[in-house]
């Protein structure tokens, strides 16, 4: 009996190990990326976000250490929500304007916008199709990957019950890869600081919606941060891809005048 609960903590210790590793090496490859200016830069950024969530998601499942402080967390946000009620309120309001059919219109009215913005239909798929896919990917993660809860989670939310719990969040999911991706539409263009202050305004975004899902007590720590691990994945493949568009309509517009000269060139030729 001592020896099999030796070998079950000294299982767990490996896994905790193992997770820690795929975490912390994935988000270093990305955040190394980020500032680099190379061609494959998305490429790594995406890869080490993948490995990072990839982490997230096996110690969610095995109930690792990650989902340790969940429970403390929650506890502690509900502290602060008894001694002021309106966190409560402002909570479940966000959380209302985060749900997916919300996510749905905002993402396609945005589309919309940005299409007209820039006289091209490929910022408006782009934007939709990111945000379909951001939706899809975790519905097929939360069909899939199964997130038990501890007695000791049951105890601080007993609205979430004792059923296996979806993982990650959705609506922090949608928000943020909805918020990332118009941003990313808008500044494509833009200067550093435009891009700065877009990128602030989507992560404020995301947080606000990320803290009223914990407020509200629909998800725990650990399901807003794998959705916002999934959203920063989509968003930089959606980036790539606004990216490659709007070089593409640059080439062309520098490209147009001097087709146009060759071909006024080769007309005066065939009349003399």
């Amino acid at each position: 009996m001592l020896d099999a609960g030796i070998t079950r903590r000294w299982h767990n210790a490996g896994i905790d190990i193992l997770t820690s590793a795929l975490m912390g090496s994935g988000l270093l490859l990305a955040a190394g990326a980020v500032k680099s200016s190379r061609s494959w830069a998305p490429t790594l950024i995406v890869s080490g976000l993948v490995v990072a969530l990839l982490g997230l998601t096996v110690s969610v499942h095995v109930h690792g250490w990650v989902t340790a402080v969940d429970a403390p967390i929650t506890a502690w946000i509900d502290q602060w929500t008894q001694r002021f009620p309106r966190i409560h309120r402002a909570g479940a309001a966000v959380a209302y304007i985060g749900n997916p059919r919300a996510i749905a219109i905002a993402g396609v009215v945005s589309g919309a916008v940005l299409s007209i913005r820039f006289r091209s239909v490929i910022p408006g798929v782009v934007v939709v199709t990111t945000t379909g896919a951001a939706v899809l990917a975790k519905n097929v993660m939360a069909a899939l990957i199964e997130r038990p809860v501890s007695q000791a989670e049951m105890a601080v939310s007993p609205m979430l019950g004792d059923e296996p719990h979806p993982f990650p969040s959705g609506h922090v999911a949608g928000t943020a890869t909805l918020l990332g991706i118009v941003a990313v539409g808008i500044a494509v263009r833009g200067g550093r600081t435009l891009r700065n202050i877009l990128a602030a305004l989507a992560i404020a975004g995301t947080a606000a919606v990320a803290v009223s899902r914990l407020v509200i007590h629909a998800h725990w720590a650990s399901d807003v941060v794998g959705g916002a691990l999934l959203a920063a994945i989509m968003v930089t493949i959606g980036a790539v891809a606004l990216d490659g568009a709007a070089r593409a309509r640059t080439r062309a517009q520098r490209g147009g005048p001097a087709r146009e000269h060759r071909e006024n060139q080769a007309r005066r030729r065939l009349r003399t």
